[in-house]
């Protein structure tokens, strides 16, 4: 079927009802571009609930609405609406006729609507809410991506193309194709199916032609086998990517042609190789991240979706794990194209919810139809190498639970066998109800698995390699084809010995801990990878990673928003975690330093703990802290880091593996230059230097393209600093900017990392933190858009962008 965009012309309000319409008491909707999530501009409050696990935003019910025209003979054929992402519980109305429903807030679907179009002008509504439902932000709203499809009675399904490497060297390739056309007339039809494999230049590298028949109100499937000669295999390095192009020539059909993206990769997995990819052995290098996309909220434009991978990758991670949803389409697209691995998670628990309407109240019902679009629509991108069917799932500690996840990997099974399937498990939660009959409540407070771990701190390694997790984690484990583990690398050495057939991936690992994981993920090839958490900021779970004063609970009292955890903050800086981490995997030979804030005091500041690092940052910028001690961290894998201050050397430490690659330093602050230089055989090889900004400093905007697409799926990324001339930014002096728009665009987001900020994110003033903000930037169309920057502190500054 033909495929378009389906996001403009909508308009949003909350629910109302005809009764209100009739009355004139109705609101009218505002007009909004989709993807689009109302929450984020809604006010926050520390009354709304539940609290910090949503960042303290509230609920609500909403409707967007939408006149489109349907030509004269649209009904003749079949027209769908395919939505990827509606938050959450969507009622889809046509003409105030109901069409069709999704509870699942995160899985993709369509509507057939053909059947209540009339001619000319037609009202589609969807109805969607959110109401105590995540245990973080969600959004609220129509936030991926809509498509209209057309099609006539005769045409290739929706998800109707898949395409799977049989086998692949670097000399051939076998390719086979799956077609599947759908019938809709009430006669049968034969069809003539070309089908090319172009390759990235617009060659075609493997043509076939057959003829299929297809049954009145049926579909059939026609099965084709390729061989590509010279094949550009697609890998994390090499993001090679090929076109499918699928054309039925006219006979009882419009000629319609299809195109499908996908890659030539061969997947294998064994004990004795771990997992490879084209036959080489690759370690998982992963990060978890939420659905949410900070500054913008839950609206999934693409550009946003593209740049974390951009951003990931620079920093050294190959895998990404979605906590705890199916992806979006967007980020799939962006994952293949620059070569980024994909853990595609269905869900955060199954009948348990967590919450009080969390998808555990639909699951029973609805789980083969939505785990059925996420794979439909996985299927052909290279970049998903696994797929998992829960996290932290309470159920797998009875043996109804452990049968609930055997039927949901052999479903899988029957729709794609060509990957691993896992299940993030926590043996904290298997093993919930057991502790709760021993420790009391304790063990099911308001921060769940994740207070209960704070609390016990390194008690939990022994717990997670007892006797009582053995007993409850077999069945469940032995579902799976790769068993995941969250927080419980304490087991590896176990499993290994008691399952020696069984390979292993960390599916969420504490931060602090990666040296140690790390090291089994070098030592054992059963052992294929590790996902931190978190790769990527994300609202809610309010202040998860902080060391709070105690009296608060256990997330962040308003105004607490983030969760503190990630390697990168909501606007995409990377935090001193991240940089230990590159040094850790052995992307890293240039020491970091990183200084202990002395701006903050033991009350306020993050300490090393479980979910999080120190709350330190790379600047030597510390006006009015002279005299004052430091604490200095630099992170490297050299034997030896001497420190010198101005000149003078402050002495020399060691770090390196046996150190957790870091050399800790106690020095009193004095402006000017800080070099670290690392040792190997007592020979230099390699500095790092930060100096201190100048006495005068001003704002300055870089946005992260000058040039963009006029398409309302593309965005920019204004950097807010403050900072002198040489580009050294004054952590220290933060100020309130107001953001202004103007010409063929629109502020879609604004605001800084800091966790605890009350600046609404969808309005166009902020204060900047650590001394740096950042503006996303809409285009409206083609032509100039000009962003300009004031502050009371500051002479204004100005940027322009241009959309192409």
């Amino acid at each position: 079927m033909q495929k378009t965009s389906f996001n403009h012309g909508w308009g949003v309000r909350r629910q109302t009802s005809p009764f209100l319409e009739i009355m004139g008491q109705a609101q009218a909707p505002v007009p909004v571009t989709l993807p689009h999530d109302w929450l984020i501009s809604q006010p926050r409050s520390a009354d709304n609930q539940p609290g910090g696990l949503t960042g303290y935003y509230g609920e609500d019910v909403i409707e967007y609405v939408k006149t489109f025209h349907a030509p004269e003979g649209y009904r003749e054929g079949r027209v769908e609406i395919q939505f990827d992402g509606v938050y959450r519980g969507a009622m889809i109305f046509v003409n105030d006729a109901f069409v069709g429903q999704r509870p699942y807030g995160y899985i993709p679907f369509s509507v057939r609507i053909d059947p209540y179009l009339h001619d000319g002008d037609n009202e589609i509504r969807v109805e969607c809410r959110n109401h105590f439902d995540a245990r973080w932000y969600s959004g609220l709203g129509i936030y991926r991506d809509t498509h209209l499809l057309v099609g006539p009675p005769l045409h290739v399904a929706r998800n109707g193309v898949k395409i799977r490497t049989i086998s692949a060297d670097a000399e051939t390739a076998v390719v086979g194709v799956i077609t599947e056309l759908q019938n809709d007339s009430k006669e049968l039809h034969t069809v003539k199916v070309v089908t090319e494999l172009v390759d990235k230049t617009g060659t075609v590298v493997a043509a076939e032609s057959a003829s299929l028949a297809v049954r009145p109100a049926e579909s059939s499937r026609l099965r084709q086998q390729f061989t590509v000669d010279a094949p550009e295999r697609w890998s994390v390095d090499s993001p090679s990517l090929y076109t499918c192009r699928t054309r039925l020539e006219p006979s009882n059909s419009a000629g319609e042609t299809v195109e499908t993206s996908f890659g030539i990769r061969t997947l294998e997995w064994d004990v004795r190789h771990g997992m490879r990819i084209n036959g080489e052995t690759v370690k998982l290098r992963g990060g978890c991240i939420h659905h949410d996309n900070g500054l913008i909220g839950a609206a999934t434009i693409a550009r946003a979706e593209e740049r974390r991978v951009e951003l990931l990758k620079e920093a050294g991670y190959n895998a990404i794990r979605s906590a705890h949803n199916p992806i979006s389409a967007a980020m799939l697209d962006a994952c293949d194209r620059l070569g980024m691995l994909v853990l595609d998670e269905f869900t955060d628990g199954w009948t348990s919810s967590g919450l009080g309407f969390g998808y555990g109240v639909d699951m029973n019902e609805w789980w083969r139809r939505d785990l059925t679009e996420m794979l439909e629509r996985d299927y052909n991108h290279p970049s998903v190498i696994m797929y998992s069917i829960g996290n932290e799932v309470s159920d797998t500690g009875n043996t109804w639970g452990a049968i609930h996840g055997r039927d949901m990997v052999d479903f899988i099974k029957t729709l794609d066998d060509t990957r691993p399937v896992t299940n993030a498990i926590n043996p904290m939660m298997t093993v919930l109800h057991d502790l709760k009959a021993q420790v009391g409540q304790q063990a099911d407070d308001a921060g769940g698995v994740n207070s209960f771990m704070r609390d016990f701190g390194e008690l939990t390694k022994d717990l997670v390699a007892s006797d009582l997790a053995t007993a409850r984690l077999e069945e469940a484990m032995s579902q799976v084809d790769i068993p995941g583990y969250n927080y419980a690398y304490g087991r590896y050495e176990l499993d290994m010995k008691q399952h020696p057939q069984r390979l292993l991936v960390g599916t969420e690992g504490l931060p602090n801990k990666l040296d140690e994981v790390w090291d089994y993920v070098k030592r054992h090839p059963q052992v294929i990878g590790e996902f931190s958490w978190t790769a990527w900021e994300y609202i809610g779970e309010a202040g998860l990673g902080a060391d709070k004063p105690a009296e608060e609970a256990f997330f962040g009292n308003y105004p607490w928003r983030l969760s503190m955890t990630a390697d990168h903050g909501v606007t995409g800086q990377r935090r001193t975690l991240s940089y230990w981490r590159e040094v850790v995997w052995g992307l890293r030979t240039t020491p970091y330093i990183a200084v202990h804030r002395p701006d903050i005091t033991d009350k306020e500041s993050l300490k090393a703990s479980l979910y999080t690092w120190s709350d330190s940052v790379s600047s030597w910028t510390w006006g009015g802290y002279e005299g004052t001690p430091m604490t200095i961290e630099v992170y490297s894998d050299a034997e030896e880091i001497e420190l010198l201050l101005n000149g003078h050397s402050i002495g020399r430490a060691p770090a390196g593996e046996t150190n957790r690659f870091m050399a800790v330093f106690e020095v009193d602050y004095q402006p000017g230059e800080l070099v670290a230089v690392a040792y190997r055989n007592g020979q230099e090889t390699a500095r790092e230097v930060l100096r201190s900004a100048a006495a005068t400093t001003g704002l300055t905007a870089a946005p992260d393209r000058t040039e963009i697409r006029a398409d309302d799926n593309d965005l920019a990324f204004v950097t807010i600093s403050i900072a002198d001339n040489a580009g050294i930014i004054d952590v220290l002096n933060n100020t309130a900017v107001t953001v202004t728009v103007s010409g063929n665009g629109v502020l879609q987001g604004l605001g800084s990392a800091d966790p605890k900020s009350e600046d609404d994110y969808a309005s166009s003033v902020c204060t900047t933190f650590l001394g740096q903000a950042l503006a996303v930037i809409r285009p409206t169309g083609p032509g100039e858009i000009k962003v300009s920057i004031e502050s009371e502190k500051f002479a204004t500054v100005e940027t322009v962008i241009k959309a192409i």
